[in-house]
């Protein structure tokens, strides 16, 4: 039973998370993007507003509850 448990968890996963990786960024379970642009994006969770700054940045994938954010990262604030 303990196992069919981790497994829903895992496939149900509603907290928000953000992998970082050399020029990508996954953002999963986030609430809203409130913008767009080459030079910045700005993500919203329930907690929290997240600033992607950096260049030629582009959103490659954008799902319902997560989006896959493409570029070159200067700076990644939380506020």
């Amino acid at each position: 039973m303990e196992m069919i448990s981790k497994i829903r968890s895992y496939l149900l996963e509603t907290e928000f998370s953000m992998h970082c990786y050399e020029e990508q960024i996954d953002i999963v379970n986030y609430s809203q993007i409130s913008r767009i642009s080459d030079t910045e994006i700005v993500i919203l969770n329930k907690q929290k507003k997240i600033v992607i700054v950096g260049k030629n940045l582009t959103i490659t994938r954008l799902l319902e509850d997560e989006v896959l954010i493409k570029g070159k990262f200067e700076k990644i604030e939380f506020r």
